[in-house]
């Protein structure tokens, strides 16, 4: 199995631009998606699934990304899918919001920043400090996993409106405390939103796989 950097605390809040893109529209217009329903089971995707209830859109982002514009059963106004041909797109990060939460049915019991809880109080956090046996807890329902939401814009649309995706990767977690630290002093939120492939044989033999979201910012600072 995949071995996992230790880390454990996780401090996870809000981080935003420097100073803020001035270009394009300011709502946003659909999301990128991981993941997706077959027979009612979830599955892992290894090309990015884009939703949006615009159809000039989709059309757009199915002519840039490839796929094929096609309604979908939603609760939400993102009617439409693109299952597209790309497992990675270079985005212009606006902002990134995290932190640990407890989700009861359909809504949160508690929440944290990995440290302390989002409260008047600032109480501390109820979860293990362990990183691995947070996860483990969380598994069970009872203790917070990942809440991760990243909003950005296309570099090859920029105008089109802001993105969004939403995640609750553990992989992905141990990597937004360096990812905020970076947008915050960055000049600019370039980089790449990928899905990669994971794959490992069980002690068994048996073969394994998944992907992860990867975000990756430029090296670039602000002077």
């Amino acid at each position: 199995k995949p071995k996992h950097r230790k880390v454990p605390q996780m401090a996870l809040s809000k981080a935003i631009f420097a100073t803020a893109p001035t270009f394009g529209q300011t709502d946003v217009v659909g999301r990128f998606r991981a993941g997706a329903q077959e027979g009612g089971r979830p599955i892992a995707l290894s090309a990015w699934r884009i939703t949006t209830g615009d159809p000039e859109l989709a059309a757009r982002v199915a002519k840039e990304f490839g796929g094929k514009p096609a309604p979908w059963d939603t609760a939400t106004e993102e009617g439409i899918e693109v299952y597209t041909d790309q497992d990675s797109v270079q985005v212009i990060v606006e902002d990134i919001f995290a932190e640990m939460t407890l989700w009861g049915r359909n809504k949160p019991i508690r929440s944290c920043d990995g440290i302390v809880q989002n409260d008047d109080n600032q109480t501390p956090c109820a979860c293990p400090a362990d990183f691995a046996e947070r996860k483990a807890k969380s598994r069970e329902g009872s203790a917070c996993q990942p809440n991760i939401r990243v909003r950005f814009r296309l570099a090859a649309m920029p105008d089109a409106g802001l993105w969004k995706f939403q995640s609750s990767s553990w992989q992905l977690a141990q990597e937004i405390p360096d990812l905020m630290a970076h947008l915050k002093a960055a000049k600019s939120g370039e980089g790449t939103l990928s899905l990669k492939l994971i794959e490992w044989n069980t002690k068994t033999g048996e073969s394994r796989k998944f992907t992860k979201p990867v975000l990756e910012l430029h090296a670039s600072t602000a002077t």
